[in-house]
């Protein structure tokens, strides 16, 4: 049977020292049905040799500037064809063997619309220093913004994605989760699997680390346009937490991270 076609967008801005590695995280997958997008926001650091050095297995990539990480992927999304779909930034990994687990739950789930894996949390050098496995229900009180799944490890289906209009361009820190967020309330469904597949990496110049502005100033403005009470999403998280620590998904985290922490993904499949 033909494997469904995977498509991946990578958005690069000034990240020569990961690139590579962030390239070959996908690349040396092995799955034959890839298909892979760089596009590069005008980069000056030695990217655009990077990414020459790989065109020859890139679907497509430009290099031109753009107004954003959310401009870049959308770009990147429309030049995709794949049934599935995901973004991995320029600092960011996938485990080996991701996209066959990916693929896998997917044709056991053909009614998901998002298929979220286990995510690990590195370090500059992609040493894991813990890792996230999702809980079994992972769509538990979404209508409160409650959906703890890691970017990384979260493909969405194409056709969700068209669905609800793509990324909004207005956010810059939050746009994966309030894309999550409209799949799941215009109907879509998500199933999970225990499987490593991706990994974020902690750095001085990484938006997680050096941005915090901007997760202060979307959050509320995200709850204020859809409604989402700040006593209900509070009271939402304290269920979600009770409910991981029931179904095991705190321990499952646990064991996983003390087996791989110190280890980088590549080691680990």
């Amino acid at each position: 049977m033909n494997k469904p076609r995977i498509s991946i967008v990578t958005p690069s801005y000034n990240q020569a020292r990961y690139l590579p590695e962030t390239i070959e995280s996908i690349l040396n997958q092995g799955y034959p049905n890839l298909e892979y997008i760089i596009i590069d926001g005008g980069s000056t650091d030695g990217s655009v040799e990077i990414i020459r050095r790989y065109e020859r297995h890139l679907a497509y990539w430009v290099s031109e500037k753009d107004s954003g990480q959310s401009e870049a992927i959308n770009k990147g999304i429309a030049h995709a064809t794949g049934a599935l779909v995901n973004w991995i930034n320029s600092d960011d990994l996938l485990f080996p063997g991701a996209l066959n687990r990916i693929e896998q739950t997917w044709i056991a789930w053909p009614q998901a619309d998002l298929i979220a894996g286990a995510q690990a949390f590195c370090d500059a050098s992609g040493r894991i220093h813990r890792i996230s496995v999702p809980p079994c229900r992972a769509a538990f009180s979404t209508k409160h913004w409650v959906f703890p799944v890691g970017q990384q490890a979260t493909f969405f289906t194409r056709n969700a994605y068209e669905r609800v209009g793509g990324l909004r361009r207005d956010f810059h820190a939050i746009m994966d989760h309030d894309l999550y967020y409209r799949i799941l309330m215009s109907g879509g469904k998500v199933i999970t699997t225990n499987g490593l597949v991706g990994a974020i990496r902690y750095h001085d110049e990484a938006k997680t680390s050096c941005r915090r502005d901007l997760w202060c100033e979307e959050i509320p403005r995200f709850m204020r346009h859809n409604g989402i009470s700040g006593t209900r999403h509070r009271i939402a998280q304290f269920r979600m937490r009770l409910v991981r620590l029931l179904d095991g998904s705190y321990w499952r985290s646990w064991k996983v991270t003390s087996e791989c922490r110190g280890m980088t993904p590549h080691r680990v499949g």
